[in-house]
């Protein structure tokens, strides 16, 4: 196991929140720190009205300033990639690294925040019931063995914010990827120096949209075999060993 002198957090996507044992406990003797975004989990009745992407990126860039660490290395999944992004961009000097687990690059890989985003609060608070309705099959869909483990994560990711939460997320990653200027920050930031990695799950990697300067660019780039985008809940040992085989190079 790599040993690292700074935190990582780990930035969740559009539902739930990587807090679980069996998703951490791998890391283990590393400080790892798993926030939720703004509508979620502790904060799920902070205002979400006019939430923005940049208000996530401020939102863990205070995490990381109440941790009391000079730097930390920041992990941020699906649409915690894109927050993470911006932070990046906006508080370089918290980070010492940057991990992209399959992280929004373009509206193509947020196309079902597209899709939600455009619903009427109606429809999309409708969406969420038939999965917390059957949550295994919600779960199987992304490729995720139906077990009691995963059965329990599936529930609690669907449980971790209100219906609402995910309409807002999903506008607030649209109106952020759909700009010119959200690609050209992240380049300015794979150049600056900065180490990043891009992570995927071996299944889904053809799928994410990342540009063949933001290959060149990072310092490795790793799919994880026999895995998709939820590969934190298909093997999570195999999802902290890529994560700390990455950050031993930082």
């Amino acid at each position: 196991m790599p040993s690292l002198s700074e935190p990582v957090i780990l930035v969740h996507g559009l539902f739930g929140n990587l807090n679980d044992p069996e998703i951490l406990a791998p890391f283990d003797g590393i400080d790892v720190h798993t926030p939720d975004l703004i509508g979620y989990g502790r904060y799920r009745d902070e205002p979400i009205e006019n939430l923005t992407l940049r208000d996530q990126a401020d939102h863990v860039a205070g995490h990381i300033r109440n941790i009391g660490r000079q730097k930390v290395h920041l992990v941020g999944h699906s649409v915690g990639g894109a927050v993470s992004a911006l932070v990046c961009q906006h508080y370089p000097d918290m980070i010492a690294s940057f991990t992209s687990v399959e992280g929004n690059f373009t509206l193509k890989d947020a196309f079902w925040s597209g899709q939600i985003a455009q619903k009427p609060d109606a429809e999309v608070a409708e969406i969420i019931r038939e999965y917390e309705a059957d949550p295994a099959e919600w779960i199987a869909k992304a490729g995720v063995p139906v077990n009691d483990w995963t059965l329990s994560l599936a529930k609690g990711w669907l449980a971790n914010q209100p219906a609402t939460t995910i309409k807002a997320q999903a506008r607030a990653v649209v109106a952020t990827t759909g700009h010119d200027d959200y690609l050209s920050g992240l380049r300015a930031t794979m150049g600056s120096g900065l180490p990043v990695y891009l992570v995927a799950g071996a299944r889904s990697a053809s799928g994410w949209d990342v540009a063949d300067w933001a290959n060149d660019l990072c310092r490795m780039r790793v799919n994880i075999p026999r895995t998709g985008h939820l590969m934190m809940a298909e093997d999570p040992a195999l999802f902290a060993s890529t994560i700390l085989n990455c950050l031993s190079c930082a």
